[in-house]
């Protein structure tokens, strides 16, 4: 340790194999060490840190192999880029949270609406097909019909282009659809 600064603080991350032979490798040790503790001093937890590394090393490739000028400063780009990707991961779990909340909320409204018997019947039906979609299905009926999403806002709560909500949403409609007239009249098959 250096004694010429007391107040610092010491991260200790074991070193990883690389991902690349070491003939062929992109980052020294002594970068590999750095993007780590960019990442987990930008708050990355101990799990996620492989992950944010393999995303600067693909930026580094995308760089390269893109026609913009050579990076001059390797160690300053990939701490930016280290610090970018933490950042990004903030961003990413603070919208899984919200939507988390949304959902929340959204479920305890409807627990407390009392259905009449007919309709408790279609809504257990609606609610057992739905589980035998797949879980991509069921997100987005279950955000665009139960969250009262918007197409815009399940695309931005999937992280998809709008028209692939769109059509995610036509597609899984259509899928319930026949499986709930399936379940209605076994002759349909």
């Amino acid at each position: 340790m250096n004694d010429s600064f007391p107040n610092s603080v010491y991260i200790h991350v074991p070193n990883k194999e690389p991902l690349v032979s070491k003939e062929r490798s992109l980052l020294t040790t002594r970068q590999v060490n750095r993007i780590r503790a960019v990442l987990m001093l930008g708050g990355l937890d101990y799990a996620e840190l492989e992950d944010g590394l393999q995303q600067v090393r693909m930026k580094l490739l995308e760089t390269q192999a893109s026609a913009r000028p050579p990076i001059e400063n390797l160690e300053a780009w990939v701490s930016v880029v280290a610090s970018r990707v933490a950042i990004d991961w903030h961003r990413s779990q603070s919208h899984r949270r919200n939507l988390v909340r949304r959902l929340e909320r959204t479920a305890r409204v409807t627990a407390t609406v009392v259905t009449p018997e007919p309709d408790r019947a279609l809504a257990m039906l609606v609610a057992e097909e739905l589980q035998l979609l797949s879980k991509a299905d069921r997100q987005v009926l279950v955000l665009r019909y139960f969250v009262d999403m918007s197409v815009p806002e399940v695309a931005a709560a999937l992280g998809i282009p709008e028209g692939t909500a769109k059509s995610r949403i036509h597609h899984a409609t259509t899928r319930l659809r026949l499986r709930l007239q399936a379940e209605r009249d076994p002759r349909h098959d």
